[in-house]
């Protein structure tokens, strides 16, 4: 399945995993099975869903919440670093992050 982070600045980060057609988002709060969609089908992701715009079987776009205070302020602008093909496992965070602390100018 192709799974499109569509990144928001928020105060935590969203956790993304994906078991075939079952995308997973922030653990089990949302577990949403995609094979209720037929193939070729579409539907358009409800507004309170972690999903924006219209998903398939074959594609979908998260809403990914990332915790801006600890991301480096210039993230890409590259579709392509947001976009990942996944059929199993935990989706990979695109986040450029700051690092963890600095003392001294250097990074522990």
């Amino acid at each position: 399945m192709k799974i499109v982070l569509s990144p928001v600045a928020s105060h935590y980060t969203t956790s993304v995993s994906v078991n075939g057609l079952v995308v997973t988002v922030d653990g089990t709060d949302y577990d949403y099975d995609f094979s209720q969609i037929p193939e070729g089908g579409s539907a358009e992701a409800d507004e309170n869903s972690p999903f924006t715009g219209t998903v398939t079987r074959e594609q979908v776009t998260v809403k990914y919440h990332y915790e801006s205070i600890k991301a480096e302020p210039n993230q890409s602008t590259d579709w392509a670093d947001y976009t990942f093909d996944i059929e199993s496992g935990d989706v990979p965070c695109p986040i450029v992050w700051k690092p963890e602390s600095v003392v001294g100018g250097e990074v522990e």
